[in-house]
């Protein structure tokens, strides 16, 4: 798979920043998905593998459908800045998404390295060394791209992470993103030794009931704007009346996304933090949604993208009066 000249001067830079430290923090990305905890965990046993030091971190822990993946129970939810010579983010498509920069503003003071390894349209490049590709499917692409752009054996525990972050990202090879060179991967990883089963089942055949009954709640409320626009919305109540949270919303937006006249789908879910966080998918070829979130500070993918904005969800409800059945006219009105 060709590697353009850019991305391989960000390898080079990365692979001497790894081989000249000894103790390394590896960050995902806050409410970690399985790209983010895949590409951190294949890294990890890589630099294990060399003799480091390596810390797994997270302000948020590892998602069920993630936790079969082995040393998923090691991440650490804070660290001292001070106890390491390395710190490398993954799959963080924004600097906000790091959260750890907020408490510890000397990870980003240039002090010592930080490597940004990332796949994101919408990523700002704030690494000292930024191995970012946009055209990559997931991070888990980058980073098998990276272990044989460094002759690095990947081993079954390995090939197991990478495909689990790249079947997350390609929606079980589904999405538009799902190309020739990423089936090739695939079949590469699976070839390794990748439990193509597992993977399969933890993320898209395994679902509590209250996951579903959240889902029911959110399919139901489904609607399509005036803007051919798909849109619903999941609230704090909800959350509590079904035994949930915000985290099991995860997939039910590829439904949202299913409506054939939608131009893309929006799911609006509140979060105990104060903020309203906005997902976009879409399968149309001439809807960026990267550009649509950036309006509201967001950013991502051109075909999945989301935003976080400060509020409340309020429903409003609008009636108007049609004509009835057998009917040409009616009266304009509207409440």
């Amino acid at each position: 798979m060709q590697i353009s000249a850019e991305l391989q001067f960000e390898f080079r830079k990365a692979k001497a920043a790894m081989e000249n430290a000894q103790n390394i923090c590896i960050i995902s990305h806050r409410r970690p998905d399985g790209d983010a905890v895949g590409s951190n965990l294949a890294l990890k046993k890589a630099l294990q593998t060399l003799g480091k030091s390596v810390t797994s971190a997270c302000v948020d822990p590892v998602p069920y459908n993630s936790e079969f993946l082995k040393q998923a129970d090691e991440y650490v939810q804070d660290f001292n800045y001070e106890d390491f010579d390395l710190i490398i983010s993954v799959d963080c498509g924004a600097l906000k998404l790091v959260k750890f920069h907020e408490e510890k503003p000397e990870i980003i003071s240039g002090e010592k390295p930080f490597i940004n390894f990332d796949h994101h349209e919408s990523n700002e490049h704030f690494g000292t060394i930024n191995p970012v590709d946009k055209h990559a499917c997931a991070t888990c692409f980058i980073m098998y791209n990276f272990f044989e752009f460094c002759g690095w054996k990947i081993t079954i525990d390995m090939a197991t992470d990478l495909l689990h972050g790249i079947y997350f990202d390609t929606g079980g090879m589904m999405h538009s993103n799902a190309t020739a060179d990423v089936f090739k991967m695939v079949g590469r990883l699976t070839s390794k030794g990748a439990n193509l089963k597992k993977i399969s089942k933890e993320l898209f055949h395994t679902t509590e009931v209250n996951k579903l009954r959240l889902w029911g709640r959110i399919l139901e409320r489904a609607y399509v704007n005036e803007d051919n626009v798909t849109v619903s919305a999941v609230n704090q109540a909800d959350y509590s009346a079904c035994d949930a949270t915000p985290d099991d919303t995860g997939g039910v937006i590829d439904f949202l996304n299913s409506v054939p006249t939608s131009e893309y789908c929006v799911l609006l879910s509140e979060g105990k933090n104060g903020l309203v966080k906005g997902s976009l998918r879409t399968n149309k070829e001439n809807v960026n949604l990267s550009k649509i979130a950036s309006k509201w500070g967001g950013g991502g993918h051109p075909k999945a993208s989301g935003f976080g904005v400060v509020g409340q969800l309020k429903a409003k409800t609008i009636w108007e009066v049609q004509p009835a059945e057998g009917e040409t006219q009616a009266q304009d009105l509207r409440f």
